[in-house]
């Protein structure tokens, strides 16, 4: 499958989206008036695991993810990322 390579970041930095995403990740728990044993509660998850994908040693795959933000309304997905270009 071809794709629009104008879309990728030249400076794509997998280790910086996963930052990102943790701190969204906390940001997003935390604006539905979350505690991580009640997220954990919600999901069906120990609040062990909300507090590992929080602190970085756990990397959820998208099943987790999705079983995590499914039963409180919440999906994931995937959108292109334009790419920023310094061009004088």
């Amino acid at each position: 499958m071809d794709f629009d390579k104008s879309y990728i970041d030249e400076s794509y930095d997998p280790k910086k989206l996963n930052e990102i995403f943790i701190k969204e990740f906390i940001r997003f728990r935390k604006e539905n008036n979350l505690t991580q044993d009640l997220m954990g509660k919600f999901a069906g998850v120990s609040r062990m695991k909300i507090t590992r994908i929080e602190n970085g040693s756990h990397s959820p795959s998208v099943q987790s993810l999705l079983e995590i933000l499914g039963p409180i309304g919440y999906t994931i997905k995937i959108e292109k990322v334009k790419r920023y270009t310094n061009k004088m």
